[in-house]
């Protein structure tokens, strides 16, 4: 385990971030519980990887961005992500609503509360947007913990690759230097 990884949690308010870090970090989440709207948070939790590790990995914990903010007069999003979120990630997880089209791409939150054909269609374009993106695509529930498991486990693998398994000493740039016998 090496230095910690900075992930970044984005996505449009009220998307289910926040529900979804506290499940797979804390198993903590149900119907009663209150939820309030998240400035920005950090979490830190130890992940296996899919080689059978443990990384620490750090959450930022975003405070989403305002639906009533994503369109100017020309139709176009103008929200953006702080800068200082840029600088720090080293991955960044997308969590969107299946239930409402105008949100940002990558965990789809609520896909098992219901399925209707307006979420389905959200559902496939985020599935499609991902593939021509190259980006992996997971679909879960904040309300049930093991949907979670695949996409943290996934991504802390692959911030965290195995190490080089070369056979070769390391390589210099220093230039042996021989004497030549006369």
């Amino acid at each position: 385990m090496g230095k910690p990884s900075k992930v970044v949690v984005c996505g449009m308010k009220g998307v289910g971030k926040t529900s979804i870090l506290q499940q797979v970090i804390y198993g903590q989440l149900s119907d009663t519980m209150e939820l309030f709207p998240t400035i920005e948070d950090i979490y830190v939790a130890n992940i296996e990887t899919d080689r059978g590790t443990r990384e620490k990995i750090r959450f930022y914990d975003t405070a989403g961005i305002e639906k009533s903010q994503t369109s100017t007069a020309s139709g176009t999003t103008n929200q953006q992500l702080p800068r200082h979120y840029l600088v720090l990630a080293d991955g960044y997880i997308f969590v969107y609503d299946v239930e409402n089209l105008i949100t940002a791409i990558v965990i789809g939150n609520k896909a098992t509360d219901g399925n209707n054909s307006e979420s389905e269609s959200t559902l496939n374009k985020a599935i499609v947007w991902c593939n021509k993106e190259k980006i992996r695509h997971f679909s879960g529930s904040a309300k049930q913990r093991i949907t979670l498991f695949e996409p943290f486990i996934y991504l802390t693998s692959k911030l965290n690759p195995p190490p080089s398994k070369s056979t070769f000493p390391q390589l210099s740039m220093g230039r042996k230097v021989s004497t030549k016998d006369n």
